[in-house]
């Protein structure tokens, strides 16, 4: 007997974000801090590299979420159980970050196979243009990553990397052509990505006001404490101070139906995942240098903190020429200075690094500002390339 799934009303256009939703991104910010506690716990590389491999399957099938709520509104009981008992599933994953190369592997795959199966059921019931038609080309795919998380779990801590290497590859080579079989609401869809930013920010002031918990009477706390939040504010402003945001938004409801998917699916998708990565690793570098901060920091402290805020900025340089809304140049070259001062962390003192980096964002700011509203026939050059269109 075949089982066919009862379809739900496709929602308005201008539906908002629901408050199921907002309980929902509530996992990712365990997901957040988790990553940055595996990080934060490994004395090599191989944390770093661990992480970003979680972060990119975890935020294939989170962002899976984000469009499916974009297709089925949950605001039934009938969709929003699902998505409940989807958010524990993710909930289960976040807590088997720290161990997911070890004795939690099992768990994280098992979790991942019912997110997959969940998400893949409820999509088949959107009613939302060619939804529910799309998620038939993309479901395999999503199988497929949680059955190679299993193959992960079964070669275990010492080879289970090279079955988590392949689902990464699978989800690049999936993520060339995933989304143009999908419709979108714009507005929601955005709305979206620009909480799960918030997110990512969030985590780094939770790192710094943990890290300057009860300190703040010493004097280089306070000030490495103070410079800090200046930092964290440029990143703030470099996303939604100077318009990006908005105008990624009007550029997106603007595109023919035809290119609306494929231009969001980059910008949003694709680029925010560096925003997340980079966020992550600025947080754990930020908590090390406001625990001791006159003591210079470990090469890997140093260069993760200037790659962290590099690739903030590559993501943002990337979004903004997807949806030609400006040049990245400021940002790729703020990206660089990043990286530059990470010498500075190592042979003088991670302060100092801060006190630079910081002082540079904000001279980035500035300089933003005074590029003022891009010219629409420069920014319709710059973005006549490869990164732009559909």
């Amino acid at each position: 007997m075949r089982i066919v799934a009862r379809q739900v009303d496709a929602p308005e256009a201008d539906a908002p974000v629901t408050m199921l939703e907002l309980f929902f991104d509530l996992v990712f910010v365990f997901v957040v801090t988790q990553l940055a506690g595996l990080v934060g716990a490994s004395s090599s590389w191989v944390g770093y590299a661990h992480a970003g491999m979680v972060l990119a399957v975890t935020w294939w099938i989170y962002d899976g979420f984000v469009w499916l709520s974009n297709n089925v509104t949950p605001t039934t009981t009938a969709t929003r159980v699902p998505m409940l008992i989807a958010m524990t599933c993710f909930l289960a994953m976040a807590s088997s970050v720290t161990t997911v190369f070890g004795v939690s592997a099992w768990v994280f795959a098992a979790a991942y196979l019912l997110v997959v199966t969940i998400h893949s059921f409820q999509f088949s019931r959107s009613s939302l243009g060619g939804s529910s038609r799309g998620i038939r080309r993309i479901a395999p795919v999503n199988f497929s990553v949680a059955l190679l998380l299993f193959v992960a779990a079964a070669l275990g801590p010492v080879w289970g990397w090279i079955a988590w290497l392949a689902a990464i590859l699978l989800l690049v080579i999936a993520g060339m052509r995933r989304f143009s079989y999908f419709t979108l609401r714009a507005e929601h869809f955005a709305e979206r990505h620009r909480l799960l930013i918030i997110i990512a920010l969030g985590e780094t002031v939770v790192a710094v006001g943990v890290a300057g918990n009860g300190r703040l009477f010493q004097i280089d706390v306070l000030a490495t404490f103070l410079v800090a939040m200046v930092l964290i504010t440029t990143l703030w402003w470099t996303y939604f101070g100077v318009g990006d945001d908005e105008r990624g938004l009007g550029t997106v409801e603007d595109a023919t139906p035809e290119f609306q998917t494929g231009l969001a699916s980059r910008a949003y998708s694709l680029w925010h995942v560096l925003h997340v990565a980079g966020l992550v690793l600025i947080a754990v570098a930020l908590d090390d240098i406001l625990r001791d901060p006159a003591n210079p920091l470990q090469w890997s402290r140093a260069v993760a903190f200037g790659t962290g805020v590099a690739l903030f900025m590559l993501g943002q340089a990337l979004f903004r020429r997807t949806l030609t809304i400006g040049s990245g140049r400021l940002h790729l070259a703020a990206g660089v200075a990043m990286l530059a001062l990470a010498p500075l962390g190592v042979f003088v003192s991670g302060f100092s690094q801060l006190t630079v980096s910081g002082g540079v964002l904000v001279l980035f700011v500035v300089l933003l500002h005074g590029q003022g509203k891009p010219d629409a026939r420069t920014v319709a050059a710059e973005g006549s390339g490869t990164w732009g269109g559909a």
